[in-house]
C-alpha cells in the first residue's frame, strides 16, 4: 500500500470525524471538501483489489436500490 494512499484516507476519515462533529457552516463545507478531494485521490491511488471492490459495489448497490419492492 503507498504511503500517500495510508495519509489521503487518514486525511479523508479526521475530516469526516470534524464533519459530523463540528456545529459551524464553513469548517463543515471545508471538512467535507477535504472528504470528497481524499475520496478520488483514494480511487485513484488504492491498490487494484480495492478498486475491482469499489467497482463492484457501484455496480451492485444501485440495482439493489432501484428495485421494485
Amino acid at each position: 500500500m503507498s504511503p500517500l494512499f495510508a495519509i489521503a484516507l487518514i486525511s479523508a476519515l479526521v475530516a469526516a470525524y470534524l464533519y459530523l462533529n463540528l456545529s459551524e457552516e464553513v469548517p463543515r463545507m471545508c471538512a467535507l471538501g477535504i472528504v470528497a478531494i481524499c475520496f478520488v485521490l483514494d480511487l485513484v491511488l488504492a491498490p487494484w483489489p480495492i478498486q475491482l471492490v469499489i467497482l463492484t459495489l457501484v455496480l451492485v448497490v444501485p440495482r439493489k436500490l432501484m428495485a421494485p419492492n
